[in-house]
């Protein structure tokens, strides 16, 4: 093969390849439509987004403290994000609170307020004492998420106890 036929044969690989390259850019460079309408939270409140936080939350029909929890707030920081009084957030709940205004998590939001209605109605009929005992183990349980061996440590203990209540009352209808 001569020297120009070998150029040549370079040239075109060089071509091609440059060619799948730029498509391939190009392709990433194209947003689909719901990135275009996609609500972009740069962790400033602007009155745009609070009315859009606001519209959400109510929608969805959550209470300050229900979508508190989800940022792991306060609920007077919603309210405060909402009418303005705390214009920035933490970075850390940029991608929450975009994921929030851009619909992510209306489902596990909607089904976690089934949850709790489910829960509520489960325990309309608790003494106020032992639903304020429920309480306190579900807030120990929240605290502990983040660290796996007290989480299996309290649900060890609970076990424990609901045996050794349920062993009891055994001993007692056996009388």
């Amino acid at each position: 093969m001569s020297k120009q036929a070998q150029g040549e044969g370079k040239g075109k690989g060089k071509a091609k390849g440059n060619g799948n390259v730029k498509g391939k850019a190009q392709e990433k460079k194209t947003p689909d439509a719901k990135e275009e309408n996609a609500i972009h939270f740069d962790c400033e409140f602007t009155t745009r987004i609070r009315m859009l936080f606001r519209q959400k939350r109510e929608s969805l029909g959550l209470a300050y403290s229900g979508l508190a929890q989800i940022f792991g707030v306060n609920w007077s920081t919603v309210r405060k994000w909402e009418i303005g009084m705390t214009r920035y957030s933490n970075i850390c709940h940029r991608p929450l609170i975009e994921d929030f205004l851009n619909g992510k998590l209306d489902e596990f939001l909607l089904r976690s307020q089934d949850e709790k209605m489910s829960r509520q109605a489960m325990t309309k009929h608790v003494p106020p004492r032992m639903s304020n005992a429920l309480e306190k183990i579900e807030n120990t349980y929240r605290l502990c998420l983040n660290y796996p061996d007290l989480c299996e440590s309290l649900r060890k203990s609970l076990d424990a106890l609901s045996v050794a209540m349920l062993q009891k009352l055994l001993d007692i209808h056996k009388k």
